[in-house]
């Protein structure tokens, strides 16, 4: 999977703690998530914040207690974490980060007036299976990068929450930033709503 996170100068908002892992399930988790700085990056534009060796630690929630709804984001009550010794991750345009599917990360918002893109791709093992399904598998096979696929995928035993229920109002149209509002404490402040 790939994506783009764009934090614009002075309104790019925060994402807070959370695992990788909690929204792509596999049947196991070599899985890792590349990096690419389309633009500097530095402490004052949203850069992305690791905790190092929280990949081999626990799995955590990230459900609102209140509603039971996938949040998008650990419960700082039920789960606070401990953020010292996170590593900043800058750098000039064109450097590369890579972060292991249950690293704990978080971005702070954008406090520069420059713009902070960052291509995010993400790649599984050959066999680790998606839990959540393969909606074409000619597609599938077309966007295997090395090794082979299989059928018979290697099974790991280890906590796998999936990314369901949804808000209701979510299930029409995803924004990871709307659906971390929903959480019940947040770290980092949301201005208020223009209308």
């Amino acid at each position: 999977n790939s994506k783009i996170n764009l934090k614009p100068g002075r309104i790019g908002s925060p994402v807070e703690w959370h695992q990788d892992w909690c929204f792509y399930p596999h049947t196991n988790d070599a899985f890792l998530t590349v990096g690419v700085f389309l633009d500097d990056i530095t402490s004052v534009n949203g850069p992305l914040l690791c905790l190092p060796g929280s990949h081999q630690g626990k799995i955590y929630d990230h459900h609102n207690p209140d509603t039971g709804y996938f949040c998008s984001a650990v419960d700082l009550d039920a789960d606070p974490v401990n953020a010292t010794g996170a590593e900043e991750c800058v750098g000039p345009a064109g450097t590369v980060s890579f972060h292991h599917v249950r690293t704990m990360h978080a971005s702070g918002p954008n406090m520069s007036a420059q713009a902070r893109r960052l291509l995010l791709i993400g790649y599984a093992a050959a066999d680790a299976w998606p839990l959540l399904g393969v909606r074409n598998w000619d597609q599938y096979e077309a966007d295997m990068v090395c090794g082979r696929s299989t059928r018979n995928p290697r099974m790991v035993a280890l906590p796998c929450p999936v990314p369901f229920p949804m808000p209701p109002e979510a299930q029409e149209r995803f924004s990871l930033f709307d659906n971390q509002k929903r959480a019940r404490r947040l770290l980092y402040d949301r201005p208020a709503e223009v209308n």
